[in-house]
């Protein structure tokens, strides 16, 4: 049997095999429903596009670079969303375009910027995501001068408009101040990101105006920084309710360190809704089996990360960075009052 060729599609579908070619190599002059159709053709007569010609026709690896921090073999703690999950979304929002996913797991914020480095300058991809902002990034610095398309997962403070999708930490930390304030909190502890984190930096800014909007002080001996894993969580609560006027009330950045808050509680034998409560940033919906389920703000990790692949799909085609900004911000779950209720 004869293998099927860009011809073979032209016949089956009535259209030109200039229109066809442009349609399999994703040209922009292709309308969406014209691609669609030829797509459909060519999965019927069991075209397979020769993804080398195209490359050395077009001077594109159709890879789009994912730079996932994964944890290293000694690492056994949670810490939430795996890059498997962010994976995901990109994979399926890459679906129906010629680009395809290839994952550069790293270590650390230095092995991220080696890696970028390679990837920009010897074009082992069109396009790079990656997360884990910084205030000031150099690795932004790098792909901005390179004019290098990329996306990032997180804002940053101080570098130039770039593209990007995060979760809106400032509006989520307003909220939940105002919120706990309201229920009569006067204490509130921030267990946070690491301190050199872009979002880190947000979230503590959007803590303190919160607070002076209360009439509140600011208390550091409330604030806590690092890796958001259940041991993190843990030890913040541990330390916190040591103190002589202990908070009421926990904001954890994530639901692994909101595990292992509520592991703290039990230790230091405080029951929630009495002593103190717990909210958390929720991607995954665990809190819900939480025994009690804490007050969350949910934003499913497929929303962001499918986003994550359409947008660098856009920055891919010329689209400008200012256009390419998203700010999401996650639904609140009161799955508590989180009021105090003294024992009666």
């Amino acid at each position: 049997m004869q293998r099927p060729t860009i011809k073979t599609i032209a016949q089956e579908t009535g259209l030109s095999i200039a229109t066809v070619s442009k349609a399999l190599n994703n040209s922009p002059q292709v309308r969406p429903e014209t691609r669609a159709l030829v797509l459909a053709a060519a999965e019927r007569v069991g075209y397979e596009l020769n993804m080398h010609g195209v490359q050395l026709r077009t001077g594109k690896t159709y890879q789009v670079a994912a730079i996932m921090p994964a944890p290293g073999p000694r690492q056994n703690e949670w810490e939430g969303v795996e890059y498997a999950q962010l994976l995901s979304g990109i994979s399926w929002a890459l679906e129906d375009s010629p680009y395809r996913v290839s994952l550069y797991a790293v270590r650390n914020f230095e092995e991220s910027l080696a890696t970028i480095r390679q990837i920009v300058t010897l074009k082992k991809a069109d396009g790079i995501i990656f997360s884990g902002t910084r205030a000031d990034d150099p690795r932004i610095r790098l792909m901005q001068e390179a004019d290098f398309p990329f996306v990032t997962y997180g804002t940053t403070i101080h570098n130039a408009p770039h593209a990007f999708v995060d979760a809106d930490n400032e509006q989520m930390i307003r909220v939940s101040m105002a919120r706990l304030v309201a229920r009569g909190h006067r204490r509130i502890a921030l267990l946070n990101p690491m301190a050199d984190l872009s979002y880190a930096i947000t979230r503590l800014d959007a803590y303190r105006v919160a607070l002076e909007a209360a009439g509140l002080n600011f208390d550091p001996a409330l604030i806590v920084h690092g890796h958001l894993t259940p041991a993190f969580g843990r030890e913040g609560v541990l330390a916190m309710s040591a103190l002589s006027d202990p908070p009421t009330a926990y904001i954890c950045a994530n639901e692994a360190a909101a595990l292992g808050a509520m592991s703290g509680f039990h230790a230091r034998g405080l029951v929630h809704g009495r002593d103190a409560v717990i909210n958390a940033t929720d991607d995954l919906n665990v809190s819900q089996y939480f025994v009690p389920p804490i007050t969350t703000f949910f934003l499913p990790i497929g929303e962001p990360s499918s986003l994550l692949g359409t947008t660098i799909l856009r920055r891919m085609e010329g689209e400008p960075p200012e256009a390419l900004q998203t700010l999401l911000m996650p639904d609140l779950i009161e799955r508590c009052d989180d009021r105090l209720v003294p024992d009666r």
